[in-house]
């Protein structure tokens, strides 16, 4: 229905799980990361109002961030794309790496953050020595932003583009090659390091992360101590499965029936073409109202924003599925990228 299907290779997850041959568009909306609240406030805030055949779909009905019994729209829990990614790749063992792997919390072209990332990446020298640092496809595009690591002596690396079919792979690939995982926020990679039973920590200068100020990172430490103090793997692994569902993930029939891939419609294409984009455009210019209580960190930025990089936010031909030889590949470098960040 909706470009966010299609971020991260979710989609193509889901459609190799499900045995599909094709990444199909969706009849609804999928969650598209770990949030500390409702995703349909914070993923899904453009779309208060779906077609009528539309669903809303989450990772998991036991993350603690949110009570699905109260949120104001119905919610339908498959468990995450990764866990079903992870699953197909159980036995594969990607290169084993030395170095920790840093995630650091991201920009985007419409959010910025306010946080010391020098200060970070100094500390993440003296305490982890060089680091593999796996910078956000929105960040490899200003220089400045890879010079902050690379001036400490740390390897800066990339999962892909929003919309690269490999890039979960590649995170997978990471976290589970990882000896550990830090990040200056809890984050959805520090919970996919922790569900593959990899060592994480969280520390660093506080972020601000836009309207939401220093909010998010007040609210996950007071729900998720476990990642903030010294905690052994196996409790986080535990946590970290229920956030991204473990319970709810289907099996390969049940997901196509819950997607709606069981069967051709025309819907969801059309949403996906026109549907999704005017009301996304309308919820920009202020034509079309968000629901109570949506979490856009964004929210106080003029439209002129969201014009500035207009191919990021327009649909695109689907990409291919990947085949079953890439479920884990190796990260980029910001030299070996094929393609612009920026269009992305």
């Amino acid at each position: 229905m909706d470009i966010q299907n299609h971020y991260y290779g979710h989609s193509a997850a889901l459609a190799r799980h499900a045995g599909l041959n094709s990444i199909r568009h969706i009849d609804g909306l999928v969650q598209h990361g770990w949030t500390v609240a409702s995703p349909s406030l914070v993923h899904f805030a453009d779309f208060a109002r779906l077609p009528r055949t539309a669903r809303r779909f989450v990772w998991s009905h036991s993350a603690r961030g949110w009570d699905p019994s109260a949120d104001p729209f119905e919610t339908v829990p498959i468990g995450a794309p990764f866990l079903y990614l992870s699953a197909l790749a159980s036995t594969d063992v990607p290169h084993q790496r030395k170095s920790t792997v840093v995630f650091p919390t991201h920009d985007t072209r419409i959010v910025r953050l306010d946080n010391d990332e020098s200060a970070f990446a100094r500390e993440i020298a003296e305490r982890e020595g060089s680091a593999i640092i796996c910078l956000h496809p929105e960040d490899l595009d200003r220089p400045e932003k890879r010079h902050v690591w690379t001036r400490f002596g740390h390897t800066v690396v990339s999962a892909g583009s929003r919309r690269d079919p490999l890039f979960l792979g590649r995170i997978l690939a990471l976290v589970r090659s990882a000896p550990r995982v830090v990040s200056n926020l809890l984050s959805t990679a520090v919970i996919y390091a922790a569900a593959e039973g990899t060592e994480t920590a969280i520390y660093g200068p506080e972020v601000s992360v836009g309207t939401l100020s220093t909010g998010v990172a007040r609210r996950t430490r007071e729900l998720w101590p476990e990642f903030h103090e010294e905690t052994g793997t196996g409790v986080r692994r535990q946590i970290a499965l229920a956030e991204l569902g473990r319970k709810y993930l289907l099996a390969p029939e049940d997901l196509r029936e819950t997607l709606r891939w069981n069967r051709r419609s025309v819907g969801p294409f059309i949403q996906y073409w026109a549907g999704a984009p005017l009301r996304k455009a309308g919820a920009v210019l202020g034509l079309v109202r968000r629901p109570d209580g949506a979490q856009d960190a964004g929210s106080s930025a003029a439209p002129s924003v969201f014009l500035r990089h207009p191919l990021s936010h327009l649909p695109a031909k689907l990409p291919p599925l990947p085949l079953q030889a890439d479920l884990l590949p190796e990260p980029l470098t910001p030299s070996s990228l094929s393609t612009d960040p920026a269009e992305f």
